[in-house]
Protein backbone atom coordinates (compact mmCIF):
# COMPACT_ATOMS: atom_id res chain seq x y z
CA UNK A 1 0.00 0.00 0.00
CA UNK A 2 1.13 3.53 -0.66
CA UNK A 3 0.23 5.67 2.34
CA UNK A 4 1.77 9.07 2.97
CA UNK A 5 3.26 9.66 6.41
CA UNK A 6 4.22 13.31 6.74
CA UNK A 7 5.32 14.65 10.10
CA UNK A 8 8.58 16.22 11.17
CA UNK A 9 10.59 16.87 14.33
CA UNK A 10 11.50 20.39 15.43
CA UNK A 11 14.99 20.28 16.95
CA UNK A 12 16.89 22.92 18.92
CA UNK A 13 19.29 23.24 15.99
CA UNK A 14 18.02 22.81 12.44
CA UNK A 15 19.89 20.92 9.76
CA UNK A 16 19.52 19.62 6.20
CA UNK A 17 17.54 16.52 7.03
CA UNK A 18 14.05 15.17 7.59
CA UNK A 19 14.02 17.21 10.79
CA UNK A 20 13.35 20.55 9.17
CA UNK A 21 9.91 20.90 7.61
CA UNK A 22 10.82 18.15 5.18
CA UNK A 23 13.78 19.76 3.40
CA UNK A 24 13.84 16.36 1.77
CA UNK A 25 10.77 14.48 0.55
CA UNK A 26 8.47 12.47 2.75
CA UNK A 27 7.99 10.09 -0.15
CA UNK A 28 10.30 9.36 -3.05
CA UNK A 29 9.25 7.10 -5.91
CA UNK A 30 10.84 3.72 -5.35
CA UNK A 31 13.03 2.11 -7.97
CA UNK A 32 11.20 -0.79 -9.61
CA UNK A 33 14.23 -2.33 -11.28
CA UNK A 34 15.87 -5.24 -9.49
CA UNK A 35 19.00 -4.13 -7.67
CA UNK A 36 22.05 -6.38 -8.06
CA UNK A 37 23.03 -8.02 -4.77
CA UNK A 38 26.52 -6.51 -4.90
CA UNK A 39 25.42 -3.05 -5.94
CA UNK A 40 25.68 -1.17 -2.64
CA UNK A 41 29.27 -0.15 -1.90
CA UNK A 42 29.52 2.91 0.31
CA UNK A 43 32.48 5.05 -0.68
CA UNK A 44 33.06 8.00 1.67
CA UNK A 45 35.41 10.62 0.26
CA UNK A 46 34.91 13.73 2.41
CA UNK A 47 33.28 14.80 5.64
CA UNK A 48 31.11 17.91 5.55
CA UNK A 49 33.86 19.87 7.26
CA UNK A 50 36.42 18.77 4.67
CA UNK A 51 34.05 19.56 1.82
CA UNK A 52 33.39 23.08 3.09
CA UNK A 53 37.10 23.66 3.64
CA UNK A 54 37.61 22.66 0.00
CA UNK A 55 34.93 25.05 -1.22
CA UNK A 56 35.99 27.97 0.99
CA UNK A 57 39.80 27.61 1.36
CA UNK A 58 40.53 31.27 2.05
CA UNK A 59 37.48 32.19 4.11
CA UNK A 60 37.77 32.95 7.82
CA UNK A 61 34.07 32.29 8.56
CA UNK A 62 31.32 30.02 7.29
CA UNK A 63 27.69 30.92 8.03
CA UNK A 64 24.51 29.06 7.20
CA UNK A 65 21.09 30.06 5.94
CA UNK A 66 18.09 27.72 5.89
CA UNK A 67 14.72 28.34 4.30
CA UNK A 68 11.52 26.59 3.27
CA UNK A 69 10.00 27.36 -0.11
CA UNK A 70 6.36 28.29 -0.48
CA UNK A 71 4.38 25.99 -2.81
CA UNK A 72 4.47 28.75 -5.43
CA UNK A 73 8.24 29.13 -5.11
CA UNK A 74 8.79 25.40 -5.38
CA UNK A 75 6.54 25.17 -8.44
CA UNK A 76 8.40 28.06 -10.06
CA UNK A 77 11.79 26.45 -9.41
CA UNK A 78 10.57 23.12 -10.78
CA UNK A 79 9.41 24.82 -13.97
CA UNK A 80 12.75 26.58 -14.27
CA UNK A 81 14.61 23.28 -13.96
CA UNK A 82 12.03 21.19 -15.86
CA UNK A 83 12.12 18.51 -13.16
CA UNK A 84 10.47 17.49 -9.93
CA UNK A 85 12.20 18.59 -6.71
CA UNK A 86 12.07 16.36 -3.67
CA UNK A 87 13.33 19.10 -1.34
CA UNK A 88 10.94 21.61 0.24
CA UNK A 89 13.81 23.87 1.26
CA UNK A 90 17.57 24.21 1.36
CA UNK A 91 20.48 24.81 3.72
CA UNK A 92 23.08 27.11 2.18
CA UNK A 93 26.61 27.76 3.42
CA UNK A 94 28.16 31.18 2.84
CA UNK A 95 31.93 31.62 2.98
CA UNK A 96 33.12 35.00 4.24
CA UNK A 97 36.45 36.75 4.55
CA UNK A 98 36.74 39.89 6.68
CA UNK A 99 32.93 39.98 6.77
CA UNK A 100 32.51 39.93 2.98
CA UNK A 101 30.77 37.01 1.25
CA UNK A 102 33.14 35.14 -1.07
CA UNK A 103 30.81 32.43 -2.28
CA UNK A 104 27.97 29.99 -1.61
CA UNK A 105 27.68 26.22 -1.25
CA UNK A 106 24.92 23.65 -0.89
CA UNK A 107 25.43 20.03 0.17
CA UNK A 108 22.74 17.99 -1.54
CA UNK A 109 21.79 14.48 -2.65
CA UNK A 110 20.56 12.94 -5.88
CA UNK A 111 19.33 9.39 -6.39
CA UNK A 112 21.47 7.37 -8.79
CA UNK A 113 20.39 4.02 -10.18
CA UNK A 114 19.44 2.63 -6.79
CA UNK A 115 21.01 4.77 -4.05
CA UNK A 116 21.52 8.47 -3.27
CA UNK A 117 24.94 10.07 -3.41
CA UNK A 118 25.96 13.17 -1.48
CA UNK A 119 27.92 16.04 -2.99
CA UNK A 120 28.67 19.73 -2.53
CA UNK A 121 28.54 22.50 -5.13
CA UNK A 122 30.32 25.81 -4.55
CA UNK A 123 29.27 28.92 -6.45
CA UNK A 124 31.08 32.27 -6.54
CA UNK A 125 29.45 35.67 -6.17
CA UNK A 126 29.57 35.92 -9.99
CA UNK A 127 27.22 32.91 -10.24
CA UNK A 128 29.90 30.61 -11.64
CA UNK A 129 30.75 27.21 -10.17
CA UNK A 130 33.94 27.36 -8.12
CA UNK A 131 34.17 23.71 -7.10
CA UNK A 132 32.25 20.43 -6.97
CA UNK A 133 33.10 17.47 -4.75
CA UNK A 134 31.48 14.16 -3.82
CA UNK A 135 31.19 13.39 -0.10
CA UNK A 136 29.63 9.91 -0.24
CA UNK A 137 28.89 7.56 -3.15
CA UNK A 138 26.83 4.43 -2.47
CA UNK A 139 26.85 2.24 -5.57
CA UNK A 140 29.38 -0.15 -7.06
CA UNK A 141 29.20 1.53 -10.47
CA UNK A 142 29.59 5.13 -11.57
CA UNK A 143 31.88 6.18 -8.73
CA UNK A 144 34.20 7.82 -11.24
CA UNK A 145 32.03 10.94 -11.01
CA UNK A 146 33.89 11.63 -7.76
CA UNK A 147 37.18 11.98 -9.63
CA UNK A 148 38.69 15.37 -10.47
CA UNK A 149 38.98 14.57 -14.18
CA UNK A 150 35.19 14.39 -14.36
CA UNK A 151 34.25 17.14 -11.89
CA UNK A 152 36.56 19.81 -13.34
CA UNK A 153 34.17 20.06 -16.30
CA UNK A 154 31.66 21.93 -14.12
CA UNK A 155 34.11 24.66 -13.12
CA UNK A 156 33.25 28.13 -14.37
CA UNK A 157 29.76 27.23 -15.56
CA UNK A 158 26.74 29.25 -14.46
CA UNK A 159 22.99 28.81 -14.72
CA UNK A 160 23.15 30.24 -18.23
CA UNK A 161 24.97 27.07 -19.34
CA UNK A 162 22.63 24.16 -20.19
CA UNK A 163 25.01 21.55 -18.65
CA UNK A 164 24.02 18.85 -21.12
CA UNK A 165 25.53 15.39 -21.00
CA UNK A 166 28.00 14.65 -23.82
CA UNK A 167 27.85 18.29 -24.92
CA UNK A 168 28.71 20.48 -21.95
CA UNK A 169 29.72 17.53 -19.72
CA UNK A 170 31.42 14.54 -21.34
CA UNK A 171 30.31 11.16 -19.99
CA UNK A 172 33.72 9.69 -19.23
CA UNK A 173 32.58 7.40 -16.43
CA UNK A 174 30.68 4.70 -18.29
CA UNK A 175 27.71 5.13 -15.91
CA UNK A 176 25.30 7.43 -17.72
CA UNK A 177 22.70 7.64 -14.96
CA UNK A 178 25.27 8.82 -12.40
CA UNK A 179 26.40 11.54 -14.80
CA UNK A 180 22.83 12.62 -15.52
CA UNK A 181 22.02 12.80 -11.81
CA UNK A 182 25.16 14.79 -11.08
CA UNK A 183 24.35 17.25 -13.88
CA UNK A 184 20.78 17.64 -12.59
CA UNK A 185 21.99 18.16 -9.02
CA UNK A 186 24.60 20.74 -9.98
CA UNK A 187 22.08 22.67 -12.05
CA UNK A 188 19.62 22.55 -9.14
CA UNK A 189 22.16 24.10 -6.78
CA UNK A 190 23.20 26.95 -9.07
CA UNK A 191 19.53 27.67 -9.76
CA UNK A 192 18.79 27.96 -6.03
CA UNK A 193 21.80 30.20 -5.41
CA UNK A 194 20.94 32.34 -8.43
CA UNK A 195 17.26 32.68 -7.50
CA UNK A 196 17.64 33.27 -3.76
CA UNK A 197 21.08 34.77 -3.12
CA UNK A 198 22.52 36.42 -6.20
CA UNK A 199 19.15 38.08 -6.79
CA UNK A 200 19.16 39.49 -3.24
CA UNK A 201 15.94 37.71 -2.35
CA UNK A 202 17.45 36.30 0.86
CA UNK A 203 18.73 38.78 3.47
CA UNK A 204 21.95 37.20 4.73
CA UNK A 205 23.56 40.22 6.35
CA UNK A 206 22.94 39.11 9.95
CA UNK A 207 23.68 35.37 9.69
CA UNK A 208 25.67 33.75 12.47
CA UNK A 209 28.61 31.38 12.09
CA UNK A 210 27.94 27.70 11.46
CA UNK A 211 28.72 25.10 14.09
CA UNK A 212 30.33 21.82 13.14
CA UNK A 213 28.32 19.77 10.69
CA UNK A 214 26.94 16.28 11.29
CA UNK A 215 28.16 16.41 14.90
CA UNK A 216 26.50 19.42 16.50
CA UNK A 217 27.57 20.61 19.99
CA UNK A 218 24.67 21.33 22.31
CA UNK A 219 25.48 24.73 23.72
CA UNK A 220 24.83 25.61 27.34
CA UNK A 221 22.32 28.31 26.53
CA UNK A 222 19.93 25.64 25.21
CA UNK A 223 19.77 24.07 28.67
CA UNK A 224 19.31 27.08 30.92
CA UNK A 225 17.29 27.03 34.14
CA UNK A 226 14.58 29.05 32.40
CA UNK A 227 13.77 25.93 30.38
CA UNK A 228 13.53 23.65 33.42
CA UNK A 229 10.85 22.72 35.92
CA UNK A 230 11.24 20.60 39.04
CA UNK A 231 10.95 17.05 37.71
CA UNK A 232 13.10 14.05 36.85
CA UNK A 233 13.68 15.03 33.22
CA UNK A 234 15.08 18.39 34.25
CA UNK A 235 17.34 16.77 36.83
CA UNK A 236 18.91 14.91 33.91
CA UNK A 237 19.33 18.23 32.08
CA UNK A 238 20.97 19.77 35.14
CA UNK A 239 23.42 16.90 35.29
CA UNK A 240 24.41 17.66 31.70
CA UNK A 241 25.37 21.18 32.70
CA UNK A 242 27.22 19.92 35.76
CA UNK A 243 29.11 17.43 33.57
CA UNK A 244 30.26 20.29 31.35
CA UNK A 245 31.50 22.22 34.38
CA UNK A 246 33.39 19.13 35.64
CA UNK A 247 35.23 18.87 32.33
CA UNK A 248 33.30 15.88 30.97
CA UNK A 249 33.12 16.06 27.14
CA UNK A 250 30.29 18.20 25.84
CA UNK A 251 27.12 16.39 24.87
CA UNK A 252 26.64 16.51 21.11
CA UNK A 253 23.92 15.86 18.59
CA UNK A 254 25.16 13.20 16.15
CA UNK A 255 23.00 12.37 13.14
CA UNK A 256 23.06 10.54 9.84
CA UNK A 257 20.66 10.24 6.91
CA UNK A 258 20.22 7.50 4.29
CA UNK A 259 17.71 6.68 1.59
CA UNK A 260 15.73 3.63 2.82
CA UNK A 261 12.37 2.23 1.69
CA UNK A 262 12.06 4.89 -1.00
CA UNK A 263 12.32 7.73 1.50
CA UNK A 264 14.86 9.37 3.76
CA UNK A 265 15.75 7.79 7.08
CA UNK A 266 17.42 9.85 9.77
CA UNK A 267 18.75 8.80 13.16
CA UNK A 268 19.74 11.53 15.63
CA UNK A 269 21.37 10.88 19.01
CA UNK A 270 22.49 13.11 21.88
CA UNK A 271 25.60 11.71 23.52
CA UNK A 272 28.94 12.46 25.19
CA UNK A 273 30.40 9.48 23.34
CA UNK A 274 30.58 10.13 19.60
CA UNK A 275 32.02 6.70 18.85
CA UNK A 276 29.24 4.77 20.59
CA UNK A 277 26.57 7.07 19.16
CA UNK A 278 28.01 6.64 15.66
CA UNK A 279 28.00 2.87 16.05
CA UNK A 280 24.37 2.96 17.23
CA UNK A 281 23.30 5.15 14.31
CA UNK A 282 25.06 2.93 11.75
CA UNK A 283 23.48 -0.15 13.33
CA UNK A 284 20.00 1.37 13.35
CA UNK A 285 20.21 2.43 9.70
CA UNK A 286 21.63 -0.97 8.73
CA UNK A 287 18.71 -2.65 10.52
CA UNK A 288 16.15 -0.56 8.64
CA UNK A 289 17.89 -1.48 5.38
CA UNK A 290 17.74 -5.15 6.39
CA UNK A 291 13.99 -4.81 6.99
CA UNK A 292 13.64 -3.24 3.54
CA UNK A 293 15.41 -6.23 1.96
CA UNK A 294 12.90 -8.51 3.70
CA UNK A 295 9.66 -6.52 3.33
CA UNK A 296 10.03 -4.63 0.04
CA UNK A 297 7.63 -5.44 -2.77
CA UNK A 298 9.76 -3.35 -5.15
CA UNK A 299 12.81 -5.59 -4.85
CA UNK A 300 12.23 -8.76 -6.86
CA UNK A 301 14.55 -10.78 -4.63
CA UNK A 302 13.01 -9.77 -1.29
CA UNK A 303 11.25 -12.36 0.87
CA UNK A 304 7.94 -10.58 0.46
CA UNK A 305 8.27 -10.63 -3.33
CA UNK A 306 8.90 -14.37 -3.13
CA UNK A 307 5.75 -14.79 -1.05
CA UNK A 308 3.68 -12.78 -3.51
CA UNK A 309 4.99 -14.87 -6.42
CA UNK A 310 4.58 -18.35 -4.90
CA UNK A 311 2.35 -18.37 -1.82
CA UNK A 312 -0.90 -18.72 -3.77
CA UNK A 313 0.37 -22.06 -5.11
CA UNK A 314 1.84 -23.52 -1.93
CA UNK A 315 2.96 -22.37 1.54
CA UNK A 316 6.23 -20.40 1.46
CA UNK A 317 8.74 -20.57 4.37
CA UNK A 318 9.39 -17.10 5.81
CA UNK A 319 11.86 -15.17 7.91
CA UNK A 320 10.77 -14.66 11.53
CA UNK A 321 10.47 -10.87 11.08
CA UNK A 322 8.30 -11.19 7.99
CA UNK A 323 5.95 -13.56 9.80
CA UNK A 324 5.90 -11.21 12.77
CA UNK A 325 4.97 -8.09 10.80
CA UNK A 326 2.30 -9.98 8.84
CA UNK A 327 0.81 -11.31 12.08
CA UNK A 328 0.83 -7.82 13.57
CA UNK A 329 -0.91 -6.58 10.41
CA UNK A 330 -3.61 -9.19 10.89
CA UNK A 331 -4.02 -8.04 14.49
CA UNK A 332 -4.69 -4.46 13.37
CA UNK A 333 -7.02 -5.74 10.66
CA UNK A 334 -9.10 -7.53 13.30
CA UNK A 335 -8.89 -4.58 15.67
CA UNK A 336 -10.15 -2.15 13.01
CA UNK A 337 -12.81 -4.47 11.64
CA UNK A 338 -11.00 -4.77 8.31
CA UNK A 339 -10.30 -1.04 7.80
CA UNK A 340 -6.60 -1.88 7.84
CA UNK A 341 -5.63 -4.50 5.28
CA UNK A 342 -2.21 -5.28 3.77
CA UNK A 343 -3.84 -6.92 0.72
CA UNK A 344 -5.38 -3.68 -0.62
CA UNK A 345 -2.68 -3.01 -3.23
CA UNK A 346 -4.67 -4.45 -6.21
CA UNK A 347 -7.17 -1.62 -5.66
CA UNK A 348 -4.42 1.00 -5.35
CA UNK A 349 -3.06 -0.24 -8.68
CA UNK A 350 -6.51 -0.32 -10.30
CA UNK A 351 -7.08 3.36 -9.46
CA UNK A 352 -3.73 4.22 -11.05
CA UNK A 353 -1.90 5.48 -7.96
CA UNK A 354 1.13 3.23 -8.45
CA UNK A 355 1.66 4.71 -11.92
CA UNK A 356 0.68 8.25 -10.83
CA UNK A 357 -2.06 8.18 -13.49
CA UNK A 358 -5.18 8.36 -11.37
CA UNK A 359 -8.47 7.43 -13.01
CA UNK A 360 -11.91 6.15 -11.99
CA UNK A 361 -12.23 2.45 -12.90
CA UNK A 362 -15.56 0.82 -13.87
CA UNK A 363 -17.57 -0.69 -11.01
CA UNK A 364 -17.24 -4.16 -12.59
CA UNK A 365 -13.44 -4.05 -12.33
CA UNK A 366 -13.67 -3.10 -8.65
CA UNK A 367 -16.16 -5.89 -7.92
CA UNK A 368 -13.95 -8.41 -9.72
CA UNK A 369 -11.07 -7.67 -7.33
CA UNK A 370 -13.07 -7.71 -4.09
CA UNK A 371 -12.47 -11.44 -3.36
CA UNK A 372 -8.68 -10.92 -3.68
CA UNK A 373 -8.56 -8.12 -1.11
CA UNK A 374 -8.96 -9.54 2.36
CA UNK A 375 -6.51 -10.12 5.18
CA UNK A 376 -8.38 -13.38 5.79
CA UNK A 377 -6.82 -14.69 2.56
CA UNK A 378 -3.49 -14.86 4.41
CA UNK A 379 -2.81 -18.12 6.26
CA UNK A 380 0.18 -18.32 8.61
CA UNK A 381 1.39 -21.66 9.92
CA UNK A 382 4.02 -21.50 12.65
CA UNK A 383 4.27 -25.30 12.82
CA UNK A 384 5.17 -27.39 15.86
CA UNK A 385 8.95 -27.27 15.40
CA UNK A 386 10.39 -23.91 16.59
CA UNK A 387 13.61 -24.63 14.68
CA UNK A 388 11.78 -24.68 11.34
CA UNK A 389 10.53 -21.44 9.75
CA UNK A 390 6.83 -20.76 9.62
CA UNK A 391 5.00 -20.44 6.31
CA UNK A 392 2.62 -18.08 4.54
CA UNK A 393 -0.12 -19.24 2.19
CA UNK A 394 -2.45 -17.04 0.11
CA UNK A 395 -5.93 -18.46 -0.47
CA UNK A 396 -6.66 -16.40 -3.59
CA UNK A 397 -4.48 -16.23 -6.71
CA UNK A 398 -4.72 -12.45 -7.11
CA UNK A 399 -4.07 -11.66 -3.44
CA UNK A 400 -0.89 -9.65 -2.90
CA UNK A 401 0.70 -8.43 0.33
CA UNK A 402 2.00 -4.87 0.54
CA UNK A 403 3.46 -3.75 3.87
CA UNK A 404 3.64 -0.05 2.94
CA UNK A 405 1.18 0.95 5.68
CA UNK A 406 3.03 -0.82 8.51
CA UNK A 407 6.54 -1.68 7.32
CA UNK A 408 8.18 1.65 8.07
CA UNK A 409 6.83 1.69 11.60
CA UNK A 410 8.00 -1.88 12.14
CA UNK A 411 11.46 -0.99 10.82
CA UNK A 412 11.63 1.96 13.23
CA UNK A 413 10.90 -0.41 16.14
CA UNK A 414 13.67 -2.76 15.00
CA UNK A 415 16.09 0.17 14.73
CA UNK A 416 15.10 1.25 18.24
CA UNK A 417 16.13 -2.17 19.56
CA UNK A 418 19.62 -1.63 18.14
CA UNK A 419 19.94 1.83 19.67
CA UNK A 420 18.85 0.63 23.10
CA UNK A 421 21.32 -2.26 22.99
CA UNK A 422 24.07 0.33 22.51
CA UNK A 423 23.07 2.01 25.76
CA UNK A 424 21.63 5.14 24.11
CA UNK A 425 19.00 7.04 26.13
CA UNK A 426 18.30 10.14 24.00
CA UNK A 427 17.55 10.01 20.30
CA UNK A 428 15.10 10.23 17.44
CA UNK A 429 14.45 7.79 14.60
CA UNK A 430 12.60 9.18 11.59
CA UNK A 431 11.78 6.95 8.63
CA UNK A 432 9.71 8.90 6.13
CA UNK A 433 7.62 10.54 8.86
CA UNK A 434 7.31 7.46 11.06
CA UNK A 435 9.00 8.75 14.18
CA UNK A 436 10.07 7.37 17.55
CA UNK A 437 11.62 9.65 20.16
CA UNK A 438 13.72 8.17 22.94
CA UNK A 439 14.24 10.13 26.15
CA UNK A 440 14.47 13.91 25.75
CA UNK A 441 16.94 16.41 24.31
CA UNK A 442 19.32 17.91 26.90
CA UNK A 443 17.59 20.51 29.05
CA UNK A 444 14.18 19.80 27.56
CA UNK A 445 11.12 18.00 28.89
CA UNK A 446 10.21 16.49 25.52
CA UNK A 447 10.97 16.29 21.82
CA UNK A 448 8.93 18.70 19.74
CA UNK A 449 7.30 17.08 16.71
CA UNK A 450 5.62 19.38 14.21
CA UNK A 451 2.22 18.45 12.77
CA UNK A 452 1.62 19.70 9.26
CA UNK A 453 -1.47 21.63 8.28
CA UNK A 454 -3.64 19.22 6.23
CA UNK A 455 -4.27 21.71 3.45
CA UNK A 456 -1.43 24.26 3.59
CA UNK A 457 1.80 22.33 3.05
CA UNK A 458 4.02 25.21 4.16
CA UNK A 459 2.29 25.59 7.54
CA UNK A 460 2.08 23.57 10.72
CA UNK A 461 -0.91 23.32 13.02
CA UNK A 462 1.35 23.06 16.04
CA UNK A 463 3.66 20.56 17.62
CA UNK A 464 3.54 17.52 19.87
CA UNK A 465 5.68 17.20 22.97
CA UNK A 466 6.70 13.55 23.21
CA UNK A 467 8.99 11.32 25.25
CA UNK A 468 9.53 7.59 24.63
CA UNK A 469 6.68 7.52 22.13
CA UNK A 470 6.03 7.11 18.43
CA UNK A 471 3.94 9.18 16.05
CA UNK A 472 2.89 9.10 12.40
CA UNK A 473 0.39 10.80 10.13
CA UNK A 474 -1.70 9.57 7.20
CA UNK A 475 -3.00 12.29 4.89
CA UNK A 476 -4.81 12.71 1.59
CA UNK A 477 -2.85 15.80 0.56
CA UNK A 478 0.11 14.23 -1.25
CA UNK A 479 -1.48 11.71 -3.61
CA UNK A 480 -4.85 12.44 -5.11
CA UNK A 481 -6.52 13.34 -8.36
CA UNK A 482 -9.69 15.24 -9.22
CA UNK A 483 -12.34 14.10 -11.68
CA UNK A 484 -15.58 15.97 -12.43
CA UNK A 485 -14.91 18.22 -9.45
CA UNK A 486 -14.45 15.37 -6.97
CA UNK A 487 -11.22 14.67 -5.12
CA UNK A 488 -10.02 11.03 -4.99
CA UNK A 489 -7.49 10.12 -2.30
CA UNK A 490 -4.82 7.42 -2.70
CA UNK A 491 -5.98 5.80 0.55
CA UNK A 492 -8.40 3.04 -0.40
CA UNK A 493 -11.09 1.44 1.75
CA UNK A 494 -10.26 -2.27 1.35
CA UNK A 495 -13.89 -3.29 1.93
CA UNK A 496 -15.32 -1.15 -0.87
CA UNK A 497 -12.37 -0.82 -3.23
CA UNK A 498 -12.90 2.93 -3.40
CA UNK A 499 -10.89 5.91 -2.12
CA UNK A 500 -11.77 7.18 1.33
CA UNK A 501 -13.62 10.50 1.39
CA UNK A 502 -14.27 12.87 4.25
CA UNK A 503 -11.11 12.17 6.23
CA UNK A 504 -8.23 14.56 5.53
CA UNK A 505 -5.48 13.52 7.95
CA UNK A 506 -4.95 11.40 11.04
CA UNK A 507 -2.06 11.73 13.47
CA UNK A 508 -1.49 9.00 16.05
CA UNK A 509 0.64 8.86 19.20
CA UNK A 510 1.32 5.41 20.64
CA UNK A 511 4.10 3.38 22.33
CA UNK A 512 5.48 1.80 19.12
CA UNK A 513 6.23 2.69 15.53
CA UNK A 514 4.26 -0.32 14.31
CA UNK A 515 1.16 0.83 16.17
CA UNK A 516 1.18 4.43 14.92
CA UNK A 517 1.87 3.32 11.34
CA UNK A 518 -1.02 0.84 11.25
CA UNK A 519 -3.45 2.93 13.31
CA UNK A 520 -3.00 6.13 11.30
CA UNK A 521 -4.28 4.24 8.26
CA UNK A 522 -6.96 2.35 10.20
CA UNK A 523 -8.43 5.55 11.63
CA UNK A 524 -8.23 7.32 8.27
CA UNK A 525 -10.32 4.58 6.64
CA UNK A 526 -12.78 4.30 9.55
CA UNK A 527 -13.48 8.02 9.52
CA UNK A 528 -13.89 10.54 12.30
CA UNK A 529 -16.52 8.96 14.55
CA UNK A 530 -15.57 5.29 14.28
CA UNK A 531 -11.89 6.18 14.31
CA UNK A 532 -12.23 8.01 17.61
CA UNK A 533 -14.21 5.12 19.08
CA UNK A 534 -11.37 2.75 18.16
CA UNK A 535 -8.58 4.91 19.58
CA UNK A 536 -10.37 5.43 22.90
CA UNK A 537 -10.39 1.64 23.40
CA UNK A 538 -6.61 1.28 22.98
CA UNK A 539 -4.45 1.99 26.06
CA UNK A 540 -1.73 4.68 25.85
CA UNK A 541 -2.88 5.73 22.39
CA UNK A 542 -4.10 9.15 21.25
CA UNK A 543 -5.18 10.69 17.98
CA UNK A 544 -5.99 13.85 16.09
CA UNK A 545 -8.36 13.59 13.13
CA UNK A 546 -8.89 16.32 10.54
CA UNK A 547 -12.04 15.83 8.47
CA UNK A 548 -14.49 17.65 6.23
CA UNK A 549 -17.88 18.61 7.61
CA UNK A 550 -21.01 18.56 5.47
CA UNK A 551 -20.54 22.22 4.56
CA UNK A 552 -17.00 21.48 3.33
CA UNK A 553 -15.25 23.18 6.25
CA UNK A 554 -12.32 21.48 7.94
CA UNK A 555 -12.90 20.24 11.48
CA UNK A 556 -10.33 18.81 13.87
CA UNK A 557 -10.98 16.49 16.79
CA UNK A 558 -8.48 15.22 19.37
CA UNK A 559 -8.50 12.77 22.22
CA UNK A 560 -7.88 14.31 25.65
CA UNK A 561 -4.42 12.76 25.78
CA UNK A 562 -3.52 14.29 22.42
CA UNK A 563 -4.68 17.72 23.62
CA UNK A 564 -2.32 17.44 26.58
CA UNK A 565 0.65 16.75 24.28
CA UNK A 566 -0.27 19.20 21.49
CA UNK A 567 0.74 22.86 21.49
CA UNK A 568 -0.56 25.30 18.91
CA UNK A 569 2.00 27.36 17.03
CA UNK A 570 0.63 30.62 18.39
CA UNK A 571 1.11 29.55 22.01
Amino acid sequence: MIFIKRIFPIFILLSLSVSLVSFIPSVVTAQTETEPADNFQLQAYLTEEQALALIFPECDEIVTDEFVMTPEEKSSLEKLLSRRLYEDGFKTYLGRKNGTTQGYAIITEEIGKFHPFTFVVGVGTDGKISNVAVLVYRESRGGEIAKKRFLYQFMGKSFKNPIRINKDIINITGATMSVQCMCAGVRKVIAVINEYYLSGKRNVSDLKGASSHGVIPVKEETTTKANMSQNTEDSEASSVLNDEKRGIPDIKLIKQTRMIMGTFAEVSIYSHDEKTAGKAIEGALDEMERMDRIMSNYKNDSELSLVNKKAAKSPVPCNAELLDVIEQSQYYSELSGGAFDITVSPFVSLWGFFREKGHVPPDKEIEKLLPAVSYKNIVIDRGNNPKKPGTVFLKYMKTQIDLGAIGKGYAVDKALEIIRKCGIHNGCINLGGNIYVLGTPPGKNAWKIGVQHPRNRDEILGYLELKNEATATSGDYERFFEFNGKRYSHIINPQTGRPVSGTIATTIVAPTGTAVDALSTSVFVLGHEKGMELIKKIPNTDAMIAYEEKDGKIAIDMTEGFKDKFKKTDE
